[in-house]
């Protein structure tokens, strides 16, 4: 069954067609509400949202796609969490998942270096503007295309691309104020 087939019997009430659509998006759904709202928490209620919503909307079927509705209603339910709270901003180098072991065994200099850069990136992204962040962890964390990114975020190709540009060209300059930059351009 196709995401889109699952969607309208999901809207008809077939709860077995919402369990499908669950499995299908809600980690890549719930990571993104956990970039978007910065707690896990939060992000918990938004994705739970989300799916309410999706459950009870037959007319979500008119959108591109399941994904990029559900991270849209993600996103704006981040952004009613955080409105009434004046939150100062912290750094993503949490994690929020178990690190998960790697395939080769890392020598304890390599391990460092990996978690340095983990956290510098993470660190850099979160010192993003809210709507570079969005964009940038959409297409270039999630995987999404630049149809689902406009879709989800309501922007024109243009201003997707614009953005996006904005925003990587903002990580490279924060990553090169961190001493990061040498580990993105293989050392050229």
């Amino acid at each position: 069954m196709t995401a889109r087939d699952a969607t309208l019997r999901a809207a008809r009430g077939d709860d077995d067609a919402l369990a499908e659509l669950v499995r299908a998006y809600h980690d890549r759904v719930y990571r993104f509400g956990v970039r978007v709202c910065r707690d896990a928490v939060d992000a918990d209620d938004a994705v739970q949202e989300a799916f309410t919503k999706l459950a009870r909307r037959p007319e979500v079927v008119r959108h591109p796609g399941a994904l990029s509705w559900l991270m849209t209603v993600v996103r704006n339910t981040c952004r009613q969490l955080l409105r009434p709270f004046a939150r100062e901003r912290r750094v993503l180098g949490e994690r929020t998942e178990p690190d998960e072991e790697p395939a080769t065994a890392l020598d304890p200099q390599q391990a460092l270096e990996r978690w340095e850069l983990v956290h510098a990136v993470h660190a850099a992204i979160a010192a993003l503007d809210q709507p570079s962040r969005e964009v940038l962890v959409m297409r270039d964390l999630e995987g999404l295309s630049g149809e689902e990114t406009c879709a989800a975020l309501g922007l024109a190709p243009a201003a997707m691309k614009s953005r996006l540009h904005r925003a990587r060209t903002q990580l490279r300059a924060e990553l090169g104020r961190r001493g990061m930059d040498e580990r993105f351009s293989g050392g050229n």
